[in-house]
């Protein structure tokens, strides 16, 4: 009996029972470690991509905000600024896109400061621009011409833009303040004769003072002529002149010479001898 219990004994404290154990649970007990290690990392380094993309898209949307408030402050200064050139209440079925052509065009050339611009008077405004298809370019969008006012208060400056506002035309009037008014194509008007004829094209009519005039735009030439339009007592009084002239024998046929034959030879022989 007790060489058995010695040999439990010995069995039980044995210690090469107990080494595999050791062995195979120590590896065990390390691995948690370095995986928490890396899982740290991972996390600071996708919490500093992520607060590196907020501070951007952060940054990003204040930009773009500030802009967007001096874009909005710009435009109200601009529409501002062009609601000041079209002073009077005849001016207000006028485009907007027309107006901004009219703004750019006294901006580009330095007119805003009251070298040329448009008449503050009520009564004049209406006759100081005129839409219409001046050029016949096969659209449905008018041209536009407008009468700008010099600052010496009595000569002008006739602009015709297009429906893209590029300039067509520009004619200076010194010392006048005409008015204008448009006519579409097959009005009767005059062109060079004192015949009135159709117009082949829609036009302005530019009225001065003393004299009247048509701008018709020329395709071939590809410009504007200007043509003189009689009033009814210029051609009244041609009339009454053309048949004055009937009446009394065309004026510019050469005289008759009724002397007789043996009055002429004595003439001719007196000039001969006189010379």
């Amino acid at each position: 009996m007790e060489n058995q219990e010695q040999k439990d004994s010995t069995v039980q404290k044995d210690p090469n029972l107990s080494q595999p154990e050791a062995s195979i649970t120590q590896p065990y007990n390390q691995q948690p470690k370095k995986s928490k290690t890396w899982l740290y990392i991972l996390v600071v380094f996708l919490g500093i991509i992520l607060l590196c993309v907020g501070a951007y898209f952060f940054f990003d949307y204040k930009i773009k905000e500030k802009n967007l408030q001096e874009n909005e402050q710009y435009s109200e200064e601009r529409a501002n600024a062009i609601n000041n050139v079209f002073s009077v209440a005849q001016y207000d079925n006028i485009p907007q896109n027309y107006r901004e052509f009219i703004y750019n065009f006294l901006e580009y050339n330095n007119f805003l400061d009251g070298t040329y611009f448009l008449t503050k008077i009520s009564d004049r405004a209406k006759s100081v621009y005129a839409f219409g298809d001046f050029t016949s370019d096969d659209n449905d969008e008018d041209d536009l011409a407008v009468l700008f006012e010099n600052n010496d208060y009595k000569s002008s400056k006739l602009v015709i833009f297009n429906h893209k506002g590029e300039g067509l035309y520009i004619n200076d009037y010194n010392n006048e303040l005409p008015v204008i008014n448009a006519f579409k194509v097959g009005s009767k008007i005059y062109m060079n004769d004192t015949k009135l004829v159709p117009a082949p094209c829609g036009g302005i009519i530019v009225k001065t003072d003393y004299n009247k005039y048509a701008l018709v735009y020329d395709k071939k030439a590809k410009k504007f002529n200007s043509y003189y339009q009689y009033s009814d007592e210029e051609i009244k009084s041609m009339n009454e002149e053309g048949s004055y002239y009937e009446e009394e024998g065309d004026p510019g046929a050469e005289p008759i010479d009724d002397t007789p034959e043996e009055g002429r030879s004595i003439i001719n022989s007196i000039n001969e001898d006189s010379n």
